[in-house]
């Protein structure tokens, strides 16, 4: 599940005014992604080796409230849950019963995908944006410190976000495709984590 997270636990079309066409890749994808408030869709994920095999694939459901609130909801082939509160962030794994706590900060340092929720510019300095299609833009984080090497966010025609691609230092790369539910009216209260009882809790914001 950490491994889940790392990859997991950061989107914006053509702008037409001339003051847009003008300005810099990441100015447009961080206007495209903050163009939409909140977003909830159903995703399927598939990990590949290096050579293009499937290793895994899981599915379920996502939400987003910008800026900061995250949860992803895995359904299968394993139940597991990943929320950003805005303070903190809980990876709960049920079949290992156990959840573990970063702090918020923790997160937005290491995951270029915290991009799709915060607007801290301290983190979107952290990265090199290049938009290389009318719909898709590679992000590359300028120092190497992480797994990830690179993230690709892929835009629907309707200016949704489609598709993430996330590729690894050993050549393994992970596709998440996005089927958008019907739009909701997410508040921060949706995004409030209750510890499920009896669970082990690893608490790394201390550490």
């Amino acid at each position: 599940m950490n491994r889940h997270l790392n990859i997991l636990l950061g989107t914006v079309l053509l702008i037409g005014a001339a003051s847009d066409a003008a300005a810099g890749d990441d100015t447009l994808l961080h206007k495209m992604i903050f163009e939409q408030k909140s977003f909830s869709a159903d995703y399927a994920q598939t990990v590949y080796s290096s050579d293009n095999r499937v290793l895994q694939e899981q599915s379920g459901q996502l939400f987003l409230l910008r800026p900061n609130y995250f949860r992803m909801d895995t359904v299968e082939p394993d139940s597991a849950t990943i929320v950003a509160d805005g303070h903190d962030v809980y990876s709960y794994d049920e079949m290992l019963e156990q959840v573990t706590i970063y702090g918020f900060e923790q997160q937005v340092v290491n995951s270029p995908l915290m991009l799709i929720i915060s607007d801290d510019s301290k983190l979107w300095n952290g990265y090199t944006v290049t938009r290389s299609a009318h719909d898709t833009f590679s992000v590359m984080p300028k120092t190497q410190n992480g797994n990830v090497q690179s993230m690709t966010v892929k835009f629907s025609e309707d200016n949704r976000l489609r598709e993430l691609r996330f590729e690894e230092k050993d050549g393994k790369y992970s596709v998440y495709s996005f089927t958008p539910m019907k739009d909701s009216s997410l508040t921060p209260s949706d995004f409030k984590y209750v510890i499920p009882e009896g669970v082990t809790v690893d608490d790394q914001r201390t550490k």
